[in-house]
């Protein structure tokens, strides 16, 4: 458990750093946290199903499918609230 604690808060750290930068090249970006949040915990859930060895009877690709659709909707949700000044 402490292992996953350390690795989540490593990707808090990077997801952070990414929004600090877009943020410092002059963008003006609205704040999303819930929408980042859910960004972040998703890409998260993805390192762990890249890592998955077994297939589980299908239901691990199928996660991995069903999660990177999640992303990109969650991605597009993002650009269409900066896009509204949300």
């Amino acid at each position: 458990m402490k292992y996953l604690k350390s690795n989540f808060g490593r990707m808090i750290a990077i997801a952070a750093v990414s929004a600090a930068t877009g943020l410092g090249a002059g963008c003006a970006i609205a704040s999303q946290p819930d929408m980042d949040g859910a960004l972040a915990s998703l890409q998260n859930a993805q390192v762990y199903l890249d890592r998955v060895t077994q297939n589980k009877g299908g239901h691990a690709d199928k996660a991995r499918h069903l999660v990177a659709a999640a992303i990109e909707q969650v991605q597009e949700g993002i650009a269409y609230g900066e896009s509204q000044g949300e």
